[in-house]
């Protein structure tokens, strides 16, 4: 079996430990306290900021009192399976399925040069394993994580506002034929784009297929975010939904030219642009980006890297808040595990 194929059926079986048992980030992103009293760590003992047991060391890593990372270090495929159990808030009687997912020939194959990979198709946590050893000196290392994507996985854009100084980075994929992105639009981007010192709001193209006019309005606000006015032309766009959405594609740039106009922009230069679909390019990369983290539907919003559940819940922000802006953050602390597993 050639390494791709081993990486392919590896991953598979971590999905299907990851999808079988459970939403892989349950524990993630808890207290120190939440993760030691996980029902798979029983009968561990604290070490420092280590949960011990026999042969095996649990490490959680902290990032503004939150849990972004679960070390393992095992002489078993069990104690590993309870190690990654806590990070993923796995049941007692569930952990025979992970045992048998985590000792799945292929799986420990790859890990024996260290397999890094998603733990599932929403981009959100990743799984790291790595086996070292023969015999009764196999040793087993296992991270499970919070997936923060890096600022280079996301292309620059001119559709941004905010503060270039601000704290927090908001990137929104978001399709303007979408009812939950106008929703989105009415409430939290308000909130956003009132607080510019704490936050820079980043907007990305993402027209659904299945929106027949989503693509002609990307590309027409990307017209205007050549002239700097991408936010008032969005508004436009936003505040009259019902009037284009339903519209056949043909009739939509007249409504455009007339959005533009009340948006303040040069319409002559703007319907030049919509025309010529001079952005049709521009806004098909911004769907490539964003289909390469992750985004399967819209709007998506990621804050400081990493992907939100609730755009709308407070407390989330405010955890990712945390633990994005510690020193060090949980970028830097993720980081520095994976390089064991490379």
């Amino acid at each position: 079996m050639n390494a791709e194929r081993i990486r392919k059926t590896a991953r598979a079986a971590t999905l299907g430990a990851s999808l079988t048992l459970g939403a892989a980030q349950a524990q993630l992103m808890g207290t120190p306290a939440e993760l030691a009293a996980q029902p798979a760590l029983k009968g561990f003992t604290a070490q420092g900021s280590a949960l011990v047991s026999g042969g095996t060391r649990v490490t959680p890593d902290v990032a503004g009192g939150r849990v972004v990372g679960v070390f393992v270090e095992s002489d078993s495929v069990g104690g590993l399976t309870r190690g990654v159990a806590a990070g993923w808030n796995v049941t007692e009687k569930d952990l025979p399925k992970l045992t048998q997912n985590l000792s799945n020939p292929q799986l420990l194959a790859a890990a024996r040069t260290g397999f890094v990979d998603l733990t599932d198709d929403s981009g959100t946590d990743l799984i790291a394993l790595k086996v070292t050893g023969e015999g009764a000196a196999t040793r087993y290392l296992g991270y499970v994580a919070m997936k923060v994507w890096p600022d280079s996985a996301f292309p620059p854009v001119r559709a941004t506002t905010g503060a270039a100084t601000a704290p927090n980075v908001l990137r929104i994929f978001s399709d303007f034929q979408c009812p939950y992105c106008k929703q989105l639009w009415d409430t939290s981007m308000r909130e956003w784009r009132a607080a510019p010192a704490a936050y820079r709001v980043v907007h990305y193209e993402f027209p659904l297929s299945f929106h027949r006019n989503a693509q002609g309005a990307a590309e027409a606000s990307e017209c205007a975010a050549a002239q700097g006015r991408f936010m008032p032309f969005a508004d436009q766009l936003f505040a009259n939904f019902a009037a284009w959405t339903p519209l056949d594609p043909k009739d939509t740039p007249a409504k455009y030219a007339g959005y533009a106009k009340a948006a303040g922009l040069n319409t002559a230069a703007f319907k030049t642009c919509v025309g010529q679909r001079t952005f049709q390019a521009d806004v098909d990369a911004q769907m490539k980006a964003g289909l390469n983290v992750k985004v399967r539907g819209t709007p998506t919003v990621f804050l400081n890297g990493m992907k939100l559940t609730d755009y709308s819940d407070a407390a989330e922000l405010a955890r990712v808040r945390a633990v994005t802006t510690a020193r060090p953050g949980a970028a830097t602390l993720i980081d520095a595990r994976l390089k064991l597993f490379r």
